[in-house]
């Protein structure tokens, strides 16, 4: 890491969303690579305490968390504590009045929430679309009154979508596709399709685009757009429908049969990853995640989307917080947020 420029880019991004945690407690993940920043985020704009939750994975020990979290807090400046442990029923989470939805705090089922004080609130580190029940008990949060609302990374102080476009480059570049006159198939539609489509052709690839939400019957496949494809992009996170697997949209053995060349990049989506490399096909990254979520997040590209994101997640905590705090309750202080800033963002057929 470089902490000098993340320093800067903590400064410059708590000073623009003007998050300012004075009088509130966090709970949040401590983490390793970048995601180690968001207690830092926390800490830096002024949280009265900062409370994480570690495990072990794939990804790294404990200890390891907690050595990078103490390298980070003396690089960057913290002077308060952060407060590192594992279990789930240690009696500090009930001090929360922020609870972010990072990967640590899942699943943030009912026995999780009825540890939560009455005021607590949960901003979610994503657009609501993104919700999943396996890990927030969004009825549970209601019933209980614990506000909850997604981050709108649209917003012009964020623009979180356009970072996908660059995430496809770089698995390209690292399975040697040089882009220029590559020829491109982007199955994924929404958000994450549109911008690494209009990433790519401006610089040069010959881009094919296949929505699955629209591209469902067998005959409209267009299986001809693989014969001389270099390689796929795989990047469908609105809907979790088979795309390629043997029952899928497109079936590992009919691929092979016409380009057994083709190169594999996983962004999200349902993708038997283990089938294409039974045909022989080239895969990136080393582990596909199952749908509804990343196989890589924008963190691969460096810092920047990181540290926005999750100062915009915190600063919509922020507001629901100060609102709870105020004696309002569950929907009422979704509301009053929602129409404050349209960096919060509600849940269709509910909000709407």
């Amino acid at each position: 890491m470089n902490n000098y420029r993340i320093k800067i880019l903590l400064q410059e991004i708590i000073s623009r969303l003007k998050l300012d945690l004075s009088g509130l407690t966090v709970l949040t993940e401590a983490a390793t690579g970048y995601y180690a920043l968001t207690p830092i985020i926390a800490a830096l704009a002024g949280a009265d305490a900062v409370y994480c939750i570690a495990r072990n994975s794939r990804f790294g020990t404990v200890k390891d968390i907690i050595e990078l979290n103490t390298v980070l807090r003396r690089d960057l400046g913290v002077k308060n504590d952060i407060n590192i442990f594992s279990d789930r029923k240690d009696s500090r989470i009930g001090l929360a009045d922020i609870v972010t939805n990072l990967g640590f705090v899942r699943p943030i089922d009912m026995a999780f929430l009825r540890q939560l004080k009455s005021t607590a609130v949960i901003p979610l580190m994503f657009e609501t679309w993104e919700y999943r029940t396996a890990d927030l008990d969004l009825t549970e949060c209601r019933s209980l009154g614990i506000p909850v609302l997604g981050t709108n990374e649209k917003h012009p102080a964020l623009l979180i979508f356009h970072y996908i476009g660059h995430l496809a480059l770089k698995l390209l570049l690292a399975m040697d596709i040089e882009l220029f006159k590559a020829k491109i198939v982007v199955i994924g539609g929404g958000e994450f399709g549109r911008h690494i489509v209009e990433t790519l052709r401006p610089i040069g690839a010959v881009v094919n685009q296949i929505q699955p939400e629209r591209d469902k019957h067998r005959h409209h496949r267009r299986m001809e757009i693989f014969a001389d494809c270099d390689a796929v992009i795989i990047a469908n996170h609105h809907n979790h429908q088979p795309l390629i697997s043997h029952n899928g949209l497109f079936t590992p053995s009919e691929l092979h049969q016409i380009n057994p060349g083709l190169s594999f990049a996983h962004i999200s989506g349902y993708v038997d990853r283990k089938a294409l490399i039974e045909f022989g096909f080239k895969c990136i990254p080393d582990h596909f995640a199952q749908p509804g979520y990343m196989s890589v997040t924008t963190d691969e590209l460096g810092p920047r989307p990181l540290i926005e994101l999750h100062s915009a997640g915190l600063k919509v905590g922020e507001m629901m917080a100060r609102e709870s705090l105020s004696g309002r309750r569950g929907l009422e202080v979704e509301l009053s947020v929602l129409d404050t800033s349209d960096l919060a963002q509600g849940f269709d057929g509910f909000h709407q």
